[in-house]
């Protein structure tokens, strides 16, 4: 019997095979998998009563959705400025790849027919992109409950859907949680790189209280932005924590790639020391 370690290893050959082309490849960059992601969906899956066939199936396809979804996320984040013939075919091809990989989640799940699991992954795929619209849209988040929720939606509705449909709400609180905390470390480790971070812009955005009335000084506004940031990193470890204790049995490796998380999180926290 296969333990997680090769079912992943097999489960990342099996897709990347699937999602090669020559032509994109010699263009644009080999597409990258998220493990962590992957990993949850073999949990998921792994407590289910399918077979280990249709459960490649299954994950495949939801893998192959997310590649198709950061695929269109780089193309988004990339264009800004005067654009050469060559960034601009680079672009036009990261589009196509984008929808080259779509196609093949629905090529997966139609050639089995079933319509059920198309069905569930295009209402993911359009819930994901609804909320990345929020996240964008300059004021249109207001308050921090609505921006974790914005960004769980983001992160984790490919395997919410899916175990909603299961009717496994313990594997979508710790995906939600997870994937949620995973995101906050790559927001902050973007703003100590560069300054940039989209979960930081939010904050700024947001009201301010001031007890004495008054615009916020610029410095005085940043440090309070990075500490509601900081509540929301030690937040989001403790839902974590939580999540975890709701699942009747955890892989082993699976639960060592979750501590390793939560141990980048006390790390993290409250440290705003400029990487690189």
């Amino acid at each position: 019997m296969l333990n997680i370690t090769d079912d992943i290893r097999q489960l990342k050959r099996l897709i990347e095979t699937k999602a090669q082309h020559p032509y994109l490849l010699k263009y644009i960059q080999k597409p990258s998998l998220d493990e962590d992601k992957l990993m949850l969906l073999w949990g998921l899956f792994n407590d289910l009563d399918v077979t280990s066939e249709k459960r490649n199936q299954y994950i495949i396809s939801t893998m192959l959705v997310q590649i198709a979804l950061d695929t269109h996320e780089i193309v988004s984040n990339s264009g800004e400025g005067i654009e050469s013939p060559e960034v601009l075919k680079n672009r036009q091809l990261q589009v196509l790849a984008g929808d080259y990989y779509s196609g093949l989640y629905y090529q997966v799940l139609a050639s089995i027919g079933n319509v059920d699991m198309i069905r569930i992954l295009s209402s993911a795929i359009k819930k994901i992109n609804d909320n990345k619209i929020i996240l964008y849209q300059q004021g249109s988040i207001q308050d921090v409950p609505t921006l974790l929720m914005t960004i769980k939606a983001i992160e984790a509705s490919l395997i919410q859907k899916l175990a909603d449909y299961y009717n496994e709400p313990a594997w979508i609180e710790i995906s939600e949680d997870l994937l949620l905390l995973k995101r906050l470390h790559a927001e902050k480790s973007s703003y100590m790189k560069s300054g940039e971070s989209i979960v930081f812009d939010v904050l700024r955005e947001m009201p301010v209280d001031d007890p004495i009335g008054g615009d916020v000084p610029i410095s005085e506004k940043e440090e309070q932005v990075r500490t509601q940031f900081d509540k929301c990193l030690r937040d989001a470890r403790q839902s974590v924590e939580r999540s975890m204790r709701k699942l009747a049995k955890l892989d082993d490796e699976l639960l060592e790639r979750v501590k390793a998380i939560l141990e980048q999180t006390e790390s993290m926290a409250n440290s705003y020391v400029k990487e690189g």
